[in-house]
């Protein structure tokens, strides 16, 4: 066998002789760049000449990159992205990708990925779900990330085309005033706790989970007022967490006597069920005392909505109900985002209007006039 000038012999600490080479494997086509690879630890001169001229005959028409399936791209692009998001908001992206995505994409190559593979998965979603655009979207990032690798050109994805589902006509899916009482009235048949969790909601308009976060710290009786900057969610693993709000926002708002005082008798109740509670246990834990799902809320509209023949909204549209009731109180849009805690994209509301003490209690007091409960 003739000897090959790239391999070399070095000694390990131990002594013993060991052989090396490095090999020029041609020029990958999509960077213009040399592909050099160094090979090591062959015990036998033998053993290195075999693999160098494997390696030569492997690579003898030039240097093919390797094939990655859409799910080695995925998992590559899920490194990135996972550090510019929320642990919550990577929980229900790794969840989308596993439950719609990769079953109709992970498993092909990804060069060899068409636009008819992608219409077909594109349409598969418009037939399962609502927000299939969504997944699209989500779908299309990693052909993006793709492209910018060099792996493909273009992006098959950009060019699938599906219809937007046509919406419910203008459903209501929030209370009248008349309607909210009703509810209210129905909830307080329940216990306690039920009770003072959605009246809260109705009457503040935060957040299923900003609610179950909510620390009897967070509460100031003395002041009136309750402290928003929290959210029950998700991390990466789907487990339970107290994290920021939605938009990492700090509210204080305004909160009435009668739910203040359905607040302080839950309070009493979990303080004798728990025996004696800290101003740093949750307001509205579970049996346990630990953190509640946020799904507990859906459960208690549901079965109060069934129980008592009323009209179906979910608690998302509780936060709704209450915006419009502000709205027709006569408070500001303005007014009605700060206490929603809903991100501004006007910089003259945002920069300029200062929230006076004046301003917000103004807008209170007028809200509490119109409902009248």
């Amino acid at each position: 066998m003739a000897k090959i000038k790239a391999i070399k012999p070095y000694k390990l600490a131990a002594g013993e002789t060991r052989y090396k080479f490095k090999i020029y494997l041609g020029t990958n086509p999509i960077t213009g760049k040399r592909i050099e690879t160094t090979r090591r630890g062959f015990k036998t001169i033998t053993a290195a000449t075999n693999e160098y001229l494997r390696l030569k005959i492997k690579f003898k028409d030039g240097y093919r990159p390797e094939k990655k399936t859409y799910s080695d791209i995925y998992n590559e692009w899920l490194s990135i992205y996972q550090k510019s998001v929320k642990s919550s908001t990577l929980h229900k992206t790794k969840q989308l990708f596993h439950d719609h995505i990769l079953p109709c994409l992970g498993h092909v190559k990804i060069q060899s990925i068409t636009y008819k593979h992608c219409e077909n998965a594109a349409f598969i979603w418009y037939d399962q779900l609502k927000k299939h655009k969504t997944v699209e979207h989500y779908a299309a990032k990693v052909f993006d990330y793709a492209r910018k690798l060099g792996v493909i050109e273009r992006n098959p994805m950009k060019d699938v085309t599906t219809p937007i589902k046509k919406q419910k006509e203008s459903s209501k899916d929030y209370y009248s005033r008349e309607e909210l009482i009703e509810f209210l009235e129905a909830t307080k048949n329940e216990d306690i706790k039920k009770y003072a969790y959605l009246r809260l909601l109705c009457y503040t308009g935060i957040r299923r989970g900003e609610g179950f976060s909510l620390q009897w710290s967070d509460i100031n009786f003395y002041k009136k007022e309750i402290t928003i900057n929290k959210a029950v969610t998700y991390d990466e693993n789907g487990k339970l967490i107290i994290s920021t709000t939605k938009t990492s926002d700090h509210r204080l708002l305004k909160i009435d006597d009668r739910t203040l005082t359905i607040l302080n008798e839950w309070k009493q109740i979990q303080s004798d069920l728990h025996c004696n509670i800290s101003t740093d246990n949750l307001v509205f834990s579970n049996k346990q005392n630990n953190i509640s799902y946020p799904s507990k809320a859906w459960d208690w509209c549901n079965k109060i909505q069934e129980k008592y023949k009323l009209k179906k909204i979910s608690p998302h549209d509780l936060r709704r109900t209450h915006a419009t009731m502000y709205y027709m109180s006569g408070a500001t849009h303005y007014e009605i985002k700060k206490r929603l805690g809903h991100s501004f994209k006007d910089i003259t509301s945002d920069v300029y209007i200062i929230e006076t003490d004046e301003i917000k209690n103004n807008a209170f007091e007028n809200y509490i006039r119109y409902m009248n409960y």
